[in-house]
């Protein structure tokens, strides 16, 4: 089979009022803003504390209503020196009119009102400690989540990218009516906390390497190296059908390039 199901065999964003779910109240269109950072040799403990100070702004802007949630992860599959970017931001969007107005008139808080001298100048030297190698938004399009969705610590990030004989169209339609039900099979069973459906919206074109994502979400390391061969949920979800067909569709619709096993460091506090 192509690597969207060996990946998957072998791999073997949440709560009501945050997580993934935050961007969807109301009806809105969830999008997530996301920044991938690398941090300097020798300046991870910096960069933490650097990150904690950022929580401070991003809890301002949370309060003043520019968005609805911050997380930072830590990505600890794949890793080493040679890796891109170690860490990723997530911050979350409902509707259009928050996301444009994050990407065309950012401002900051009043520093000295929520940060100490010392944070400051932490703040102040925020590209000294890390580098910002890339920022991606993404939009959300579909979900899977079990009551345990809060206690959430590993992020699995799967890149999708489509084939010849695939489109977003499809892709979206086989996780949707394939293996949407499969997770949810497991996420009753306990196997995960939850799923996500994501797609790129900017950037975009034919250049890049991925184009959708789908995100595995358990409670923790143990959850994710444990959670057996899916398998089974797939037969018994689609008792009756052909499985070999099923595959088939899933192998013509898209192709897994990347997977990332993100640990969650730190997230904005509820309001």
């Amino acid at each position: 089979m192509k690597t969207v199901i060996r990946s998957f065999l072998l791999a073997v964003i949440f709560c009501l009022s945050n997580h993934f779910l935050a961007a969807q109240d109301d009806q809105q269109q969830g999008y997530y803003a996301f920044d991938y950072m690398k941090v300097k040799p020798g300046m991870h403990d910096k960069y933490l504390q650097l990150e904690k100070a950022w929580k401070k702004i991003h809890q301002a802007n949370i309060k003043a209503g520019k968005y609805n949630f911050w997380e930072l992860t830590q990505v600890v599959f794949p890793s080493g020196d040679d890796e891109a970017y170690n860490y990723v931001t997530r911050i979350n969007f409902k509707g259009e009119k928050q996301l444009a107005e994050y990407l065309q008139n950012w401002e900051m808080p009043d520093l000295k009102v929520i940060l100490t001298a010392e944070e400051r100048a932490l703040v102040d030297s925020t590209s000294v400690i890390r580098t910002l190698v890339k920022s991606e938004v993404w939009a959300h399009a579909d979900m899977a989540l079990g009551k345990d969705i809060d206690e959430e610590k590993i992020v699995v990030f799967n890149y999708f990218d489509f084939p010849e004989t695939g489109s977003r169209a499809e892709h979206l339609r086989v996780e949707r009516e394939i293996w949407k039900p499969v997770h949810e099979a497991r996420v009753n069973d306990g196997k995960m906390t939850g799923w996500v459906l994501l797609t790129k919206r900017l950037p975009y074109g034919s250049a890049d390497a991925y184009h959708d994502a789908t995100v595995d979400l358990y409670a923790d390391m143990e959850q994710f190296l444990s959670q057996g061969n899916p398998v089974p949920y797939f037969e018994k979800v689609h008792a009756g059908k052909d499985a070999n067909k099923l595959f088939a569709e899933t192998n013509a619709a898209c192709d897994l390039i990347r997977q990332e096993v993100r640990m969650i460091v730190d997230k904005s506090d509820t309001p």
